[in-house]
């Protein structure tokens, strides 16, 4: 079917009224007027080297030809306006079948890596910055809502994220809130430990971590830093007005998670540094499937949550997280615990377990 633009293409479906009522056939159910315009123009072009010069059946008959034009016609369609990528044959393959077609409302797109590129430059800028907002509460993340649009009808492909952001450690004032790894000295004094930590002192402290210990978790964070990554670039970089507590939930809970929450008094918690006196703070660890993310200090548990949250986003900036086995002091004594770290960094001097780690894990 030789046509030379839209108005070509109106005009042959006005003189063939049969082929004007099939093509409404394979019409997407959600499909915009703009991009069915452009989509039925693909088809009409292809449809003969698919399936023949006769007119084609109905989409229900699951003629070969037919389905692999109409996904031919999807692929092309995702790519002008969605900005999919597809293997590289299929793109040379659907953009030589669309050579002739001229789109000349499509969207103007940023690429992934020019968006991660700005995410990161704008969170750079940001890094020194004070946290000073109090976060929200949790809310149910929003990933795989349906809506009736025109991006509900396109079939995006999820590439993998590499070299997603990166960002310079930041340094929070003395103030409300606090990272407390960052207070923690190797000399660091030990205190008795409380009733509690006591009761939770039990024999499963002797157990030792295995290298299979690592590996039945490293798959999962592996996939929770593509989320989180994405959530980052979505909600406009890492910053300190960032709800990093909403960042870090909802891409577990989309991964069908928990993020484990432990709160202590700062004065109750054993190995205590000598500039932390404070009576009335908190501390916060975060946890998920059993391994550390990271540890805050506030005035009040949403602090101290927003804090700890933060310190673990921290790692996802990194170019790979990997799950590591780590030297940790509990109750004056060293034991073994399970840490999310960056790829290149050797195990730090984290901060006294709120836990026996031993015991969650």
């Amino acid at each position: 079917m030789g046509m030379a633009g839209e108005d070509d293409v109106s005009e042959y479906l006005q003189q063939n009224r049969e082929a004007a009522a099939w093509v409404e056939t394979v019409r997407g159910e959600c499909e915009s007027d703009k991009l069915w315009r452009h989509r039925r123009e693909f088809i009409l072009r292809n449809m003969r080297d698919f399936c023949g010069d006769e007119l084609p059946p109905p989409p229900e008959a699951n003629d070969k030809g037919l389905d692999r034009l109409l996904a031919y016609s999807m692929v092309w369609a995702n790519h002008v306006f969605s900005g999919c990528r597809y293997p590289q044959p299929v793109m040379d393959r659907v953009l030589k079948m669309a050579e002739n077609i001229k789109v000349t409302d499509a969207p103007v797109r940023t690429t992934r890596d020019e968006l991660v590129s700005k995410v990161k430059k704008r969170g750079i800028a940001s890094s020194n910055e004070r946290v000073d907002y109090e976060p929200s509460k949790k809310v149910k993340s929003t990933d795989g809502t349906s809506r009736h649009s025109e991006a509900d009808y396109q079939q995006s492909s999820h590439a993998t994220t590499e070299n997603t952001l990166h960002n310079e450690a930041q340094r929070t004032d003395a103030g409300s809130c606090e990272p407390v790894a960052q207070e923690w000295k190797s000399n660091s004094y030990s205190r008795p430990a409380t009733k509690a930590q006591k009761q939770g002192n039990t024999g499963k402290g002797t157990r030792r971590l295995t290298s299979e210990d690592v590996k039945c978790r490293q798959s999962f964070f592996n996939r929770l830093y593509k989320r989180v990554a994405w959530k980052l670039v979505s909600s406009g970089g890492f910053s300190p007005n960032l709800n990093h507590t909403e960042v870090l939930s909802s891409s577990v809970e989309s991964l069908s998670s928990t993020l484990d929450i432990a709160f202590v008094p700062l004065k109750d918690l054993a190995d205590l540094p000598q500039n932390k006196t404070t009576q009335e703070n908190i501390v916060c660890e975060l946890r998920c499937q059993g391994v550390y993310l990271g540890m805050g200090c506030g005035k009040t548990k949403e602090n101290a949550k927003a804090v700890a949250s933060r310190e673990a986003i921290k790692v996802f900036l990194k170019k790979k997280v990997v799950v590591k086995i780590c030297k940790r002091k509990y109750c004056g004594q060293d034991v073994e615990d399970l840490a999310l770290l960056d790829e290149e960094s050797r195990c730090p001097n984290l901060p006294p377990a709120v836990k026996n780690p031993l015991e969650i894990i």
